[in-house]
């Protein structure tokens, strides 16, 4: 059973999580080319590409934003994100598993 459930997250979770990740980056990119004008929402790719990322990303994003609250320009939703599949992936799923052992960090 162990060696199924370290299988399951070495050739599923750990690869979705990352790609997760991959696309909250390319989500920052793409709302920054926005904002500063280098690309136009008037471009049908553009437009496309950045409706893929909003129906991935904004379901993901609601309930964070209902907690925390922007800081003017500043969301912070998307780091806590972030953060959040860090932690999944890298310490919270292996310890469920039993891939590593908890430490003091001293």
């Amino acid at each position: 059973m162990h060696s199924f459930l370290v299988a399951i997250y070495s050739y599923f979770l750990s690869p979705l999580l990352t790609l997760l990740l991959f696309l909250i980056f390319g989500y920052v990119i793409m709302s920054w080319l926005i904002a500063f004008g280098v690309v136009s929402t008037r471009n049908q790719t553009v437009r496309q590409i950045q409706y893929a990322l909003d129906s991935v990303m904004l379901p993901l994003l609601r309930p964070i934003q209902r907690y925390v609250p922007p800081l003017g320009q500043l969301d912070l939703s998307v780091f806590l994100l972030a953060l959040g599949i860090l932690f999944t992936r890298d310490w919270l799923l292996p310890m469920i598993i039993g891939l590593t052992r908890p430490t003091l960090g001293y």
